[in-house]
């Protein structure tokens, strides 16, 4: 056992908590069922067309293509079962009116039953293809590593990135697909027969594209948004800023990313030596190499920044938050018609398919239109990160003015400068060895979450749950203090 704190002791158990995460739960079975409606009733092409569009069956598409572009009518139906039992709990649940423990229970569960069923559509790409899945998974586990370290002061633990990362991989993923099927299939009945000339009927098709583009760039946003802000109430007494919604919506933007690099990379593996154009490998290179922190991870930075700016902000939050949530849907969009369309221009003067095309062409331009956005989010990581590096300074020297500190006068100057942190646990593993290393930096890591904790204190102090915070940080950091291994490298 480790003496870091478990994530379940940071997970708020409030009645506040459960009815928020409940009501972002149930806007987002609201908009499906939006969708499901606008698709039952859209006009009919043909007469032998199913009910929903779901279940069409799309001429030539078979096999791993099919499963791909069509939902599974198991999983529809297990959606809809789902929603079912939730709902038949949440109306079980207000004629009771649960307390305590069984609250918990039943909120946790009608969450399970309202969002577990969209999963299934990522797991069965996964399972279908965990030789695609895998290749993935290297740089995908660097890039969230990275995303924890860059946080700095304050972090948010590995497991909340982790929950982030998963809310983008299975719900974003999964419901954005739900939703766009049914969009896609609506769009269709609206737009009408294909007729006229061929000119015309390709028109449409464009139009259409574009369409689909843009809902799934709105839809994607909003749930990325939904995750971020469920995971700012539900992770309790963790500082919210610019750095920690940066942090939780690359996350969640990576976990999206790694599911669509999976989907794309079979797909055009399949495809691409029969039509032409992109192929599985250049895929992988550019959604698992410079895409990496780019497209969706930037994106999904932005936006979560924005939130945690809107969260911290006294006034205006609303504008603030919208202004994000806009941000990220015209970078996804953008990116998707711009990058299409500077390839067209570009590759009518320089020939496609070749390695200077593959290597540097195709990537600069897939990579200009969200240029302004991955900017835009390095910046806001190094100002957030100035700005903790202060709160740092002042939070520590706070602790260590007390009357009973947990961290001493002597330890402060180590504790605020990362470089003398660094130096201080090299040190002592030339001098005493790995386990008192460890030890020490597992001191230093609890020191700094107390630290956190008291910059967060300011906007918290007279909530008992923020004082059981402090108490379990504080006692935390005395025992590890007791720790032999850390006590011999405190001796005199």
């Amino acid at each position: 056992m480790t003496d870091g704190p478990q994530v379940h002791a940071l997970v708020r158990d409030d009645a506040l908590a459960r009815g928020r995460a409940l009501l972002i739960a149930r806007l987002m079975i609201a908009v499906y069922l939006v969708e499901l409606l606008l698709n039952f009733y859209r006009p009919h092409i043909t007469a032998n067309e199913p009910t929903l569009s779901i279940f069409q069956k799309l001429p030539g598409a078979s096999g791993s293509l099919g499963r791909l572009l069509s939902l599974p009518p198991t999983i529809f139906w297990t959606v809809l079962a789902g929603i079912v039992a939730g709902v038949a709990i949440q109306g079980l649940a207000m004629i009771t009116r649960p307390e305590g423990r069984r609250a918990v229970v039943l909120t946790w569960v009608t969450l399970a039953l309202l969002l577990g069923p969209f999963t299934l559509i990522p797991l069965t790409i996964v399972l279908a293809y965990p030789v695609q899945a895998l290749v993935c998974v290297p740089g995908t586990a660097f890039v969230l590593l990275l995303l924890h370290g860059g946080q700095r002061f304050a972090r948010m633990p590995l497991p909340v990135l982790l929950v982030a990362f998963g809310w983008g991989a299975l719900v974003v993923f999964g419901l954005g697909r739900a939703y766009s099927g049914l969009a896609f299939g609506t769009l269709n009945g609206y737009m009408g027969k294909p007729s006229g000339s061929l000119g015309s009927q390709i028109k449409n098709q464009y139009r259409a594209i574009d369409l689909i583009i843009l809902h799934l760039s709105v839809v994607n946003a909003l749930l990325v948004a939904a995750g971020v802000l469920l995971l700012f109430v539900l992770f309790r007494h963790r500082v919210t800023d610019a750095v920690t919604g940066l942090v939780l919506g690359a996350a969640a933007g990576l976990g999206y990313n790694l599911m669509e690099s999976v989907l794309f990379i079979r797909i055009w593996g399949s495809l691409g030596t029969f039509i032409g154009g992109a192929t599985g490998g250049f895929e992988y290179y550019v959604r698992q190499t410079i895409g990496l922190l780019g497209g969706q991870v930037a994106f999904g930075a932005v936006l979560g920044a924005g939130l945690g700016v809107a969260v911290q902000a006294r006034q205006r939050r609303a504008l603030i938050g919208v202004a994000a949530v806009v941000a990220a849907i015209g970078a996804a969009a953008g990116t998707e018609t711009l990058a299409a369309w500077f390839s067209r221009g570009a590759h009518d003067h320089l020939a496609s398919g070749g390695a200077f095309d593959t290597l540097i062409v195709s990537p600069v331009l897939w990579l200009l239109p969200q240029a302004p956005f991955i900017l835009l989010a390095a910046v806001l990581l190094i100002l957030g990160r100035r700005t903790r590096a202060a709160a740092a300074r002042t939070a520590v020297t706070t602790e260590a003015s007390g009357a009973d500190p947990a961290i001493t006068q002597a330890e402060a100057p180590f504790l605020t400068d990362p470089a003398l942190r660094l130096w201080a646990v090299v040190s002592t593993w030339r001098s005493y060895g790995q386990p008192a290393a460890l030890a020490l930096l597992r001191l230093q890591s609890a020191q700094l979450d107390l630290a956190a904790w008291r910059w967060q204190e300011r906007d918290s102090a007279d909530e008992p749950l923020a004082r059981e915070e402090g108490n379990r940080l504080r006692a935390r950091v005395m025992r590890l203090k007791r720790n032999p291994g850390t006590q011999r490298v405190m001796a005199p």
